[in-house]
């Protein structure tokens, strides 16, 4: 029978496309469950069908749809992940982790002109604030060789490396109180060992 909390964790690991989030957050659930966790692995965009629309336009070029409604489509998303998957997790005494959340949609969206403030005002309207906030910082310009040899082909905007210095000074001038700042260039074993660091004083019965 898994380890249950009684209140669930949310933990929430970000950073710029290219910073390892997705390797770091598989690493995180897999340790968890050794350590005999009920853990709940999540990612945004999701699978559901406004998830698949934010994919569908990112493939397609984002000069398709207007700022203000590409932002309506992560909310709609995420509001619906909040309410069948985030909050019945942590009901559950799960400890929660998401690649990407809000943050990402207040850097990314912010970086292409939307005011950031309101950007966080619009999602914690319905979304609850991560227990953790992982923050895995790397420099956009060592970012990008990273995207070009995962994926090939001609980069999106989110993958110009211009467009990435935006989003991480975005992502730089957050100053959550539950943000850890941590050097995603250095080896992925001392990054590992930095998100335990930040983790394991979170998994105490509240």
């Amino acid at each position: 029978m898994p380890k249950r909390l009684t209140k669930g964790r949310l933990i929430a690991l970000e950073g710029i496309d290219g910073a390892g989030k997705t390797t770091q957050c598989a690493r995180l659930a897999d340790w968890l469950r050794t350590q005999g966790w009920l853990v709940e692995r999540l990612h945004e965009p999701t699978d559901g069908p406004y998830g698949r629309r934010i994919r569908e336009l990112a493939r397609q070029g984002r000069d398709q749809i207007a700022p203000e409604e590409e932002l309506g489509l992560f909310l709609k998303d995420r509001e619906e992940n909040v309410r069948r998957s985030i909050l019945p997790a942590l009901e559950r005494g799960a400890v929660v982790l998401l690649d990407r959340y809000y943050y990402s949609t207040i850097a990314y969206q912010g970086a292409i002109g939307l005011d950031p403030a309101w950007i966080r005002r619009e999602n914690e309207k319905f979304a609850p604030p991560a227990d953790l906030l992982i923050y895995l910082r790397i420099p956009a310009e060592l970012a990008r060789p990273r995207i070009v040899s995962q994926r090939g082909g001609e980069r999106d905007l989110f993958e110009r490396e211009e467009y990435l210095k935006r989003v991480q000074g975005l992502f730089d001038a957050m100053t959550d109180p539950q943000l850890v700042r941590i050097d995603a260039s250095q080896d992925p074993e001392r990054v590992f060992e930095q998100i335990l660091a930040a983790v394991r004083p979170l998994l105490i019965p509240a």
